[in-house]
């Protein structure tokens, strides 16, 4: 049940500070850099002080503190998590990194569990529908990751429960017009048993990762070159064979050039990325690997005072590199062209773009994206917005033995959004309806299969408060889902989800207190009788956190996180952390 007390206390202590405010800008949006509130869609940027300072475990967890986001997990660090946006299915958000779609074609969506946050500069989330700037997968929304970009020698390490430790080491080169980038970095964990009522043993993980970068600005532009290697091993438990171990490997290269030519910003970039991972036990091996090949070009110019213009294209080929099973197709290429239009004059700002995508196992799918906005005051923006968006399925949805369904069609969505935000120093409060059908969603157990219908009504209730040092965020989720087919709640999708975190910061240190509420879940139903497991309980988990500067080039940081020790899971069967710490320790010299 929902405990509307304990909102009433985290939203009155947001109301009770102020402060400066601190300006974002959203790159993926509108795929060109704009003042986050001049975008007319419901957005999240953290930069790489704030993925720091929230001293979250690994991606999956920082990702399930922001709004309109749950999470699933099978276990800890390392095991597979699944994250819902807006209450989206885990391959309805499209995963793009350093501008470069991400992910497995035999799965169908980027598995976030093994992405180090040690490597990530910066993350934009876009909750709503993205298709007609990035095509398919971008039902529910977009998650952008920025890979590091630091400009001066870093070191960092970290410790804590399960036999976590890890290390990465920043460095930078400039020589004149080229500056040379690379960070590197190892960690690991024993963990602890995620399905004790399977096998019981500890199932952790182990990685190592690296990242090569270089820039050069010629008279011709900026031309940047970068690659990263991220591999390693996870363990987990399973009921179903003697597989218990993957091995990861993912790999990307990029070649990317920016030029400002009369009046026109022009990009390009060139890519070619490796999503590998060997499933194993004491008698069989299982890879899947896929490859993406990808070039897209964008460029935009404003046509007036008050009226902006991007239009570009995209190709993609994805392939099926090496498989434990025979596939019928192994490849599909995607070509795309795409343009929009931003318009702004004195209270009133317009958005239109259109997409048209030609796959060449489906043909054309057309998607486009209105959206308009009014200041109605110096401080309140009323924004509205309607979008479409596909999702092709995906290698194993297609042609896996014992599962496969050639004949599945796109699924198709159209999502409408009105929100109403208010913005001063110190303050931001954002109130967003969102509404989204789903035709031809693909579910299924022995079989995969385009159901009629699913639906997806929510609200988010967002506020952040500062003032001097303190300060407060507050983020609530309300999920109505239905499979239209079966009457049933979309799985793993909680009605209630509540995250808050309040913060003071002094002149050498700072400290930060966390309470995650989620409420009670449908977990499915058993795939024989037809029958609804139990719920998910519902569950508020606690954490602390404080900083310390021991002197400008040095901090040491701690976390305590479920500090009550509360038992709960997300996910039937799979057990969660309880009570664990982290310390991590940072050098940067000046």
């Amino acid at each position: 049940m929902f405990k509307p007390a304990l909102v009433a206390v985290l939203v009155a202590s947001c109301f009770a500070a102020k402060a400066d405010d601190v300006e974002h800008i959203s790159i993926y949006a509108n795929r060109i850099v704009t003042p986050q509130q001049a975008v007319l869609a419901s957005i999240t940027v953290l930069e790489r002080a704030d993925i720091v300072t929230r001293q979250a475990n690994d991606l999956p967890e920082l990702l399930a503190q922001l709004p309109g986001i749950n999470l699933s997990r099978d276990g800890g660090r390392g095991q597979n998590s699944s994250v819902y946006l807006r209450g989206g299915n885990a391959g309805h958000t499209l995963v793009i990194v350093d501008g470069v779609r991400s992910g497995s074609a035999t799965l169908g969506y980027k598995t976030l569990s093994m992405l180090p946050l040690e490597l990530i500069e910066r993350i934009e989330v876009i909750r709503g529908p993205r298709a007609a700037w990035y095509g398919s997968d971008a039902l529910a929304g977009v998650i952008a990751i920025t890979t590091r970009r630091s400009n001066a020698l870093e070191l960092h390490a970290n410790l804590g429960s399960f036999g976590q430790a890890g290390a990465d080491v920043s460095v930078v080169k400039q020589l004149e017009q080229l500056s040379l980038r690379a960070t590197a970095g190892y960690s690991h964990a024993d963990g602890f048993n995620a399905q004790p009522a399977q096998d019981p043993d500890r199932d952790g993980y182990q990685q190592q990762f690296i990242k090569l970068a270089a820039d050069y600005q010629t008279a011709a532009g900026l031309w940047t070159a970068q690659l990263d290697v991220n591999s390693g091993f996870y363990q987990f438990d399973t009921s179903w064979g003697s597989e218990d171990e993957s091995d990861i490997l993912n790999r990307a290269y990029l070649l990317g050039w920016q030029q400002q030519l009369a009046g026109w910003q022009h990009q390009a970039q060139l890519s070619r990325n490796l999503d590998g991972d060997t499933t194993y036990g004491p008698d069989s091996r299982s890879p899947f690997i896929t490859e993406r090949d990808e070039f897209s070009w964008q460029s935009a110019t404003d046509l007036s005072d008050s009226l902006r213009f991007l239009g570009g294209v995209n190709w993609y080929q994805e392939e099926v590199a090496k498989s434990a099973t025979a596939y019928e197709q192994t490849s599909r290429t995607n070509r795309a062209v795409f343009a929009g239009l931003h318009y702004q004059a004195d209270a009133v700002q317009l958005e239109a773009a259109a997409r048209r995508d030609s796959v060449s196992q489906y043909g054309s799918q057309n998607t486009w994206q209105l959206a308009a906005g009014y200041q109605l005051t110096e401080h309140w923006l009323l924004r509205a917005s309607r979008g479409t968006a596909f999702k092709m399925p995906s290698f194993n949805q297609l042609y896996f033995p014992g599962f496969a369904n050639p004949d599945l069609q796109p699924e198709q969505s159209v999502s409408d959004e009105v929100a109403l935000s208010y913005q001063s120093a110190g303050l931001t409060v954002q109130l967003a309806w969102f509404d989204r059908d789903v035709t031809n969603l693909i579910q299924g157990v022995e079989q995969a299969e385009n159901v009629l219908l699913a639906r997806v009504t929510g609200l988010e209730f967002s506020v952040s408060r500062h003032w001097q040092q303190w300060a407060s965020q507050l983020h609530y989720t309300w999920l109505d889902t239905e499979n239209r087919q079966t009457g049933l709640q979309l799985e793993r999708r909680p009605e209630n989800t509540l995250n808050w975190r309040g913060s003071y910061t002094a002149d050498q240190w700072s400290g930060f207190i966390t309470a995650d509420y989620q409420s009670a879940t449908y977990q499915g139903a058993d795939w024989f009788t037809g029958d609804s497991f139990a719920n998910a309980p519902s569950h508020t988990v606690w954490g602390v956190g404080v900083s310390y500067a021991l002197s400008n080039e040095f901090a040491i940081r701690a976390k305590i996180a479920n500090l009550t020790d509360k038992h709960y899971y997300t996910s039937r069967g799979y057990a969660t952390a309880g009570t664990h710490f982290g310390i991590s320790f940072s050098y940067i010299p000046r």
